[in-house]
């Protein structure tokens, strides 16, 4: 669950403001001899135009956190999802399962306080959160799925500046590993600032060898904000642009994979249950190395959705959204669209 471990001196003034997306306020979390244990359901049907429609019990997640000491602490969420099940068959490996897992140490005698973090952690860096408790829609925009990492392991501080600033760097093992394959390192950070009230932006960069065998070198630049200036709406901007060394994929292509990406999101609370989202995203892979398709192709996607809080912890969400590609890559690469419909329940507890 990325909202809890992305506090304001991690991740920025952005990420703080959507943890509170979708408006479900959770039920509350059981404290057992001092640990406390929250987590979510999440269960789906979709349709898409180029696939089967499907019931499907998406995602489970059990959120273990202990303080140790005043200044000590230690998270674990436990996370079943269905894509991973369909990939590894029944043989789910502990990465997959472990989404989060590290211990925090806060030094208050650093300045004005270093929190470190050590072990698995969801990449701080861009607009979208990860858990769908977490979403104003049922889908992920194109730059989450294609621009960035999911979790990161190793090592992170974070530091406030002032009120106004905060920072974050890490070294980690690369992009989604638990263990590293290589003998190199990735490094990162990011910088939030809360320019004035009610917008918040987040500067993130990354950049790191990824493969056993050849040198590529990842690495992306990435801007968020979050505007919330007009009361009940919130405005979400994402500019993201990558290059992976020797990872152009064209027909007798050779040098680098470059990509540039962006998105765009409103979602306006209309009262206390009900609320609307629409987002435009766009990603333009140049040289065939994000879409999986080899080719130089721009996708983009636009989305409408719609929240309802049912209850104390209990949220149903129904989504439309059109992508489209200026190459035919859809329903067996016979068409240059798909349109997919949604509904989503998710209960937190």
């Amino acid at each position: 669950m990325k909202r809890l471990l992305c506090k304001k001196v991690v991740c920025g003034f952005a990420m703080v403001l959507m943890g509170a997306a979708f408006s479900v306020p959770a039920a509350d979390a059981a404290d057992i001899a001092g640990v406390n244990i929250s987590g979510f359901v999440d269960v789906s049907y979709s349709d898409a135009d180029d696939s089967n429609s499907t019931f499907s019990l998406d995602e489970i997640e059990v959120d273990v956190q202990k303080q140790l000491s005043e200044n000590i602490s230690l998270r674990t969420d436990i996370n079943y999802r269905a894509v991973d099940a369909d990939t590894a068959g029944d043989d789910l490996s502990f990465e997959e399962l472990v989404e989060q897992g590290y211990v925090t140490i806060k030094l208050d005698n650093v300045g004005s306080g270093l929190d470190l973090t050590l072990g698995k952690f969801n990449a701080p860096i861009g607009f979208e959160l990860l858990d769908p408790v977490d979403m104003y829609q049922f889908s992920h925009a194109l730059v989450f799925d294609n621009g960035l990492p999911t979790n990161l392991t190793g090592v992170m501080g974070a530091y406030n500046l002032n009120d106004m600033i905060d920072i974050a760097a890490y070294v980690v093992n690369g992009w989604d590993n638990n263990t590293d394959n290589n003998q190199s390192k990735t490094v990162g950070g990011r910088i939030g600032i809360n320019a004035m009230p009610g917008v918040a932006i987040g500067l993130s960069a990354i950049s790191g060898t990824n493969e056993t065998t050849t040198v590529n070198k990842r690495t992306v630049y990435d801007v968020d904000a979050t505007i919330t200036m007009v009361d009940n709406l919130t405005i979400g901007v994402e500019l993201n642009a990558g290059s992976e060394e020797n990872a152009n994929s064209l027909v007798g292509g050779s040098g680098d994979g470059d990509w540039t990406a962006y998105l765009i999101m409103g979602h306006y609370d209309l009262d206390d249950t009900y609320g609307v989202t629409l987002r435009y995203d766009s990603f333009h892979d140049e040289h065939g190395s994000r879409l999986g398709n080899s080719l130089d192709e721009t996708q983009s996607a636009f989305t409408v959705a719609g929240t309802m809080v049912l209850g104390d912890g209990a949220g149903l969400l129904a989504e439309w959204r059109r992508l489209d590609s200026d190459q035919n890559v859809f329903n067996n690469s016979t068409e240059d669209s798909s349109d997919t419909f949604a509904v989503e329940f998710t209960y937190s507890f």
